[in-house]
């Protein structure tokens, strides 16, 4: 799930003037898809922390150029959040600093269900960040609880007087139900930037190693289970040295079942060669001048997992697929660039941690206790709440949302006017509760939802 945007979050305040803070936070250029409403599994405290968090390239907003204030970052005129009686939330704690860069949180804005993140970024003062450049891995979550929802983040356009060892930008993100408390942890990995690298054509002869590899020897280490209760193998790492540009190479290959896969190793930090999103490099099949690229799946292994004097390596192990028949591969040709790709500049791990992660705007009930149908089905909405960020209706049972029910509310302005919304469904990871959401498209005082529907019927109205 993802907005379709945020426009204005803010006009003019300070010496931060209103294009650039429209910018900064006008999302109608960084869409993406619609998370698909999936309930996962119930998990257990001690699994939800080993799992994953969804990747990202975090954003920054300088230090000296921005007001410490959550609510200073909207203008005068914009009242939504410009309560005299609010009291501002500050939160300036730095991730550990190296030689090479800093990382701190500048303002954290917040109601129960989403997230917004304020960064500045900083290099040392001879050093020249790129515009466009990222980090190459990005977590945000709680320990003990995974985060459920959408990440957004871009960098702004550097500004007039900013130096270039700074950049600016911003960071939003969902999380899960009851999430909202102290110890959110960010952690960073290597900074990079895009790179001019020429076109290659590979020395490897795959038909050869893809002989010589023989059967696969189903280690243990490279079992890959499935939740249907299947069982891949990957293929084992072999002594062939195929050099690649940037560090990376091949050591072995095989094919089975219409899949070529590569046994890699890169350098740590890189993954020019191991980028799934990327489409660095591909095998070009010589009879019909076809473009085979690799699937968009990279499975990673330590050198210690198959060695264990191998402890201190600077490399690990990737496994690439690539679709192709067996009869096409003594005519595959490996190329490799031709393009701007993105490459570490910076390597380097950096971690903030939020020991105060406050909810700044918080909801008020707009009612309790909704008799709904759906499909014939009877249930109840608990509760619905309403904050000037977004909006929510809870349920204390399990609800289908592929069954209509995303499309089924409508809010309303005073004047009768649809209140522009996109909802979405997020099932709590302990019980069988859930909430349909919607974040709006720009802060509002909950005043302004002066009613809401249900396939037509008023549910809500002030």
């Amino acid at each position: 799930m993802m907005d379709r945007k945020l426009e204005t979050l803010a006009t003019a305040i300070g010496n931060v003037d209103a294009v650039y803070l429209e910018e900064a936070l006008e999302f109608k250029n960084v869409r993406t898809r619609r998370r698909r409403a999936v309930r996962l599994p119930k998990l257990s405290a001690a699994c939800a922390a080993l799992l994953a968090v969804f990747g990202l390239a975090v954003t920054a907003f300088a230090v000296s150029r921005l007001p410490l204030s959550w609510r200073d970052i909207f203008s005068p005129e914009q009242t939504v959040i410009g309560d005299a009686d609010e009291t501002p939330v500050i939160s300036r704690q730095p991730a550990a600093a190296t030689e090479e860069l800093q990382i701190s949180v500048e303002k954290v804005i917040s109601d129960e269900r989403t997230l917004y993140l304020l960064y500045s970024v900083k290099a040392n003062e001879e050093a020249v960040l790129d515009q466009k450049g990222q980090f190459a891995d990005f977590e945000l979550y709680f320990p003990g609880q995974m985060m459920s929802g959408a990440y957004v983040s871009y960098f702004l356009e550097r500004k007039a007087g900013v130096p270039e060892n700074e950049l600016e930008g911003v960071v939003y993100a969902d999380w899960q139900p009851g999430g909202s408390a102290n110890g959110l942890v960010m952690t960073f990995a290597n900074w990079q930037e895009k790179r001019w690298f020429d076109h290659e054509k590979i020395d490897f002869n795959v038909t050869e190693m893809v002989e010589n590899a023989g059967e696969n020897a189903k280690l243990p280490q490279c079992q890959q289970r499935f939740r249907n209760g299947t069982v891949r193998y990957y293929w084992q790492p072999g002594d062939a040295d195929v050099q690649l540009p940037r560090g990376a190479s091949i050591c072995n290959a095989g094919w089975e079942d219409g899949t070529l896969q590569l046994v890699m190793k890169e350098p740590l930090g890189s993954d020019e060669w191991s980028a799934s999103w990327e489409a660095n490099w591909y095998f070009l099949d010589t009879r019909t001048g076809t473009v085979i690229y690799p699937k968009t799946h990279c499975h990673f292994g330590q050198p210690g997992d198959f060695d264990p004097e191998a402890t201190d390596t600077e490399w690990r192990y990737f496994w690439r697929d690539v679709a192709v028949d067996r009869e096409a591969l003594p005519y595959l040709e490996l190329h490799w660039g031709g393009k701007e790709i993105a490459t570490t500049v910076l390597p380097g791990k950096w971690e903030v941690t939020l020991e105060g992660t406050p909810v700044t705007i918080e909801s008020e009930v707009l009612a309790e206790n909704i008799s709904l149908s759906l499909g014939g089905k009877a249930l109840t909405a608990e509760r619905i709440e309403c904050s000037k960020l977004s909006m929510a209706v809870y349920f204390a049972d399990y609800v289908d949302s592929t069954t209509g029910i995303l499309g089924a509310f409508k809010a309303f302005d005073e004047d009768g006017k649809p209140i522009p919304c996109d909802w979405s469904f997020i099932a709590d990871q302990t019980d069988d509760s859930c909430m349909i959401w919607t974040r709006f498209d720009e802060p509002m005082e909950p005043e302004s939802i002066c009613r809401l529907t249900y396939n037509g019927e008023t549910i809500f109205e002030r």
